[in-house]
């Protein structure tokens, strides 16, 4: 077992300190780059986070077939519930308008709904710390690579809730101040749950599992707030644009893709 004190700051500040950085570079990045690109860019990082955490889900238990049970069924309703929610607060998702202007409101739930998955994370993480038979913290979670691969994820997945903000409260012209402090709040947002689970699951054993379908629902509401303007205001006027479109996209997947690479990785076996 590894101190309940040790693991828990070391979360907080690898959770913490990547989505710092991660949204403070979306958020003053907004000034040099089409915000139509660094949209495509953030929904690459999202479809491939949406992948793996319905897969953490058990794909909602669908090799079950219909024999899953109660559990079944249960993974199913969180994940409808959570969609539905989400959806239910913000009703301009499937608008082709949406709303721009000083509100905090559409980043703040874009940043509970991408952070939401941190709860599973969160769980699975304290369940390690708290019945492993390793003193070490690093060697327990499977080293550096392994860190750098989790502080990578956080770091995109906040790039993305920085970028919605440029979209959704038109930031490009907000002061450094305001810059900040929102950069604050949502940080919060995004960290919070992760932080919770942990704190929580460190005590308490919790199925990772039901967590991760309700973030696969909640990330659903972010894809369809970060695809929605690449479609509307932001689409690509021609098709080098579309093409300029498709390559931030795909560089998004990537990047996320090699920080998946790093938890992957096992030393010794690449040389």
């Amino acid at each position: 077992m590894l101190p309940f004190a040790e693991s828990f700051f070391a979360w907080l500040a690898s959770t913490g300190t990547a989505a710092a950085f991660g949204l403070i570079c979306a958020i003053f990045l907004g000034k040099h780059v089409k915000l139509g690109y660094l949209l495509a860019f953030s929904l690459g990082v999202l479809l491939w986070v949406f992948v793996d955490v319905i897969g953490d889900s058990g794909n909602l238990d669908v090799n079950a077939s219909f024999s899953g049970g109660w559990e079944q069924i249960i993974i199913v309703v969180l994940f409808a519930l959570c969609l539905i929610a989400f959806l239910s607060l913000d009703r301009t998702t499937f608008s082709p308008d949406f709303p721009t202007g000083s509100n905090l409101g559409i980043p703040l739930l874009i940043s509970l709904a991408i952070g939401i998955h941190g709860l599973g994370e969160g769980s699975a993480f304290a369940d390690v710390a708290a019945t492993t038979p390793i003193t070490s913290l690093v060697t327990a979670f499977g080293g550096e690579a392994a860190g750098a691969a989790y502080v990578s994820h956080k770091f995109l997945e906040s790039m993305a809730i920085g970028v919605c903000w440029q979209v959704y409260t038109g930031g490009q012209t907000a002061g450094i101040g305001s810059r900040i402090r929102d950069a604050a709040v949502l940080m919060l947002a995004f960290t919070l749950p992760s932080v919770f689970a942990m704190g929580i699951g460190y005590y308490v054993a919790i199925d990772a599992s039901y967590f991760y379908a309700l973030g696969t629902g909640a990330l659903m509401y972010a894809l369809l707030k970060l695809a929605g303007p690449i479609f509307t205001t932001y689409r690509a006027k021609d098709t080098n644009g579309s093409l300029k479109t498709g390559v931030w996209l795909l560089a998004g997947l990537l990047c996320i893709y090699l920080a998946a690479l790093l938890h992957s990785y096992v030393p010794g076996v690449l040389g």
